[in-house]
């Protein structure tokens, strides 16, 4: 069993493990180098669990096409690699699918980069919260991380994939490439965040800061959003 499967026992029937999988949005070049659109499932633990690219201008006049993109998203939290370039081209697609329903998908918006934000400021309070045990308690032992994270570390999505040590993927297209590699980083986070979160075995830790989470916070947040969307398609 992995350290990700096992968290599972560790977060009991969290909201995040049984909703749908989170969707990884990237635009790039298609087959033929024409503007394309990737949208690649993850589960919640970091899983590729489908994937469908879709050329761009078919969509924009395919009502049927535009819609069917939709459904792919519509109750999903989604990965903002490039959080402008998916305003504009989930903005134009709803108006291709006919659905008046303006920016419904920006609380389901979460960012990697505020991912790993989130998970570097949860250890800085673990930490603090074991320096203040060692005080009272007995037999308490330093938190030994596998590898230090400081948010210094991490400017754009690029330093992100470095630090992660995710290899950018070669594919038959950019666009799925693109995809794949932002699919692996999330994949990294996750692992991140359950070495994080695992913290919460320590019983001081858990009374401190509450039960074991399944997910980083705005990444859940956008998890909880998404579970709550209806378009009228």
């Amino acid at each position: 069993m992995s350290d990700v499967d096992g968290m599972e026992g560790v977060v009991g029937g969290s909201v995040a493990l049984s909703a749908p999988a989170s969707a990884v949005v990237v635009v790039g070049p298609g087959v033929a180098g024409e503007e394309s659109v990737a949208v690649w499932h993850v589960s919640p633990q970091g899983m590729p669990v489908g994937a469908w690219i879709y050329q761009l201008d078919r969509l924009l006049v395919s009502r049927d096409e535009a819609r069917r993109l939709l459904t792919l998203v519509e109750r999903r939290s989604i990965a903002a690699v490039v959080p402008g370039e998916l305003d504009e081209v989930l903005d134009r697609v709803t108006k291709a699918a006919g659905v008046e329903a303006e920016k419904w998908w920006t609380a389901q918006l979460f960012s990697p980069l505020q991912c790993f934000a989130d998970i570097v400021s949860r250890r800085v309070a673990y930490d603090s919260t074991v320096s203040v045990a060692k005080r009272e308690l007995k037999n308490v032992a330093d938190l030994e991380w596998s590898r230090d994270l400081t948010v210094e570390q991490v400017v754009g999505f690029e330093d992100l994939r470095s630090l992660s040590k995710v290899s950018a993927v070669v594919g038959s297209t950019e666009v799925g490439s693109a995809a794949l590699t932002a699919v692996g980083v999330l994949r990294w986070l996750v692992r991140q965040w359950v070495e994080t979160e695992g913290v919460k075995r320590r019983s001081y830790v858990r009374d401190a800061h509450g039960e074991a989470e399944p997910l980083p916070p705005s990444w859940l947040a956008s998890v909880r959003a998404g579970m709550t969307t209806r378009l009228p398609l």
